[in-house]
């Protein structure tokens, strides 16, 4: 028979096991969006990048085509509704955009960071929290049992239902004190503690 902190160990690692598995399968879910969505930025990049070779010829030179691809997304959209009239200048405008893109990207992926990092730990303190309460609910749970199963040994059927009820019910104060008194303690002083 599993004592009650090796089922506690095996329960635990079910649980870890069983939020890994969702973990993983929510983690694939939500790099294939954001792949996609890298994707489907990429392309539209290298399709700025070929008609804007096309319109500038040698003047889009390998330094700006790289900026366009260190672009992101408000800027790539900006340069796609302005394709056809964008000049040499408002292109190599990009750089200083690229800088403050960057700069908002780290402060956003310092404050995403900080948060999941915060939510890991919350989670953790929780998971603590909620595990050491567990384990002091099942035992007032189960000294209630026990002494449920030794009072109706002692007191065959004057232990009734309503009694084992409020045994179940009762604080732990209360389930201490019929446990130190569980040899002397009576039906009617049991009785008269449960009202």
């Amino acid at each position: 028979m599993e004592t009650l902190e090796e089922i506690s160990k095996r329960e635990r690692e079910e649980a870890r096991l069983e939020g890994e598995k969702e973990g993983r399968i929510i983690g694939r879910i939500e790099g294939e969006k954001i792949g996609i969505q890298i994707g489907k930025l990429r392309e539209r990049k290298e399709f700025v990048i070929r008609i804007l070779s096309k319109r500038f010829s040698n003047r889009l030179n390998e330094e700006l085509k790289d900026e366009i691809r260190k672009a992101g997304e408000k800027t790539i959209s900006n340069i796609e509704n302005n394709l056809l009239e964008i000049t040499i200048k408002e292109l190599e405008k990009i750089k200083i955009t690229n800088v403050f893109d960057t700069l908002e990207k780290m402060i956003k992926m310092g404050k995403e960071k900080a948060r999941l990092e915060g939510k890991i730990e919350g989670f953790k303190k929780g998971r603590i929290e909620g595990e050491e309460e567990g384990i002091e609910k099942a035992k007032l749970e189960e000294r209630k049992e026990c002494e449920i199963r030794l009072l109706s040994k002692r007191f065959g059927r004057r232990l009734t239902k309503e009694l084992k009820a409020k045994i179940r019910e009762a604080d732990e104060k209360t389930i201490d004190y019929i446990g130190d008194n569980l040899l002397e303690i009576t039906i009617e002083e049991l009785k008269e503690i449960l009202k």
